[in-house]
């Protein structure tokens, strides 16, 4: 008796929760994948280093890339939380095409430095999300990886590849 009361009660429910569908892709949607590779140099830094080989602060970059077949700006708004050059970072990047549309990351990443005092030879993984952007990547979404290293000292030029699936 208390099975079948117990077996209705759960048929009850499974008939009262409303099922949601997922939204239908619109015929105007369209999802693109784009490779930004950027020789990021940095303009401004703002940086504290404290004892325990701790550095921390935000960095200015910018550096020139390629939108397709146009050229295009980058601009990268990163802060920096390392212990003996490895740590988390994150931070924003803007690419402007030659024709003024934009495109807008969220960065949130991982530095790894090699076992040795400074911050030289550090590889550079992580995820990024689409903010939003301008002209034809009104309302874009998305999401990707980023990848990269720096030959040198923190400040130094950053080589960077960001890709990114885009829904528009």
């Amino acid at each position: 008796m208390r099975s079948r009361l117990i077996a209705a009660l759960v048929a009850a429910a499974l008939i009262a929760v409303p099922v949601v569908a997922a939204p239908a892709a619109s015929a105007d949607s369209k999802v693109k994948t784009l490779v930004f590779t950027v020789d990021f140099t940095s303009t401004d830094t703002d940086l504290t280093t404290l004892p325990g080989d701790i550095t921390y602060g935000w960095n200015h970059l910018v550096g020139p890339t390629r939108w397709g077949k146009k050229r295009a700006d980058s601009v990268f708004l990163g802060s920096v939380d390392y212990i003996n050059g490895s740590g988390g970072f994150g931070g924003f990047v803007t690419f402007t095409r030659s024709d003024g549309t934009r495109l807008s990351l969220s960065v949130d990443g991982w530095a790894t430095s090699p076992d040795t005092p400074g911050t030289a030879n550090t590889a550079f993984n992580g995820a990024v999300r689409v903010i939003g952007g301008s002209g034809a990547y009104k309302g874009a979404r998305g999401s990707g990886t980023m990848t990269g290293y720096r030959k040198a000292d923190l400040g130094s030029p950053v080589q960077l590849t960001f890709t990114v699936t885009v829904r528009r």
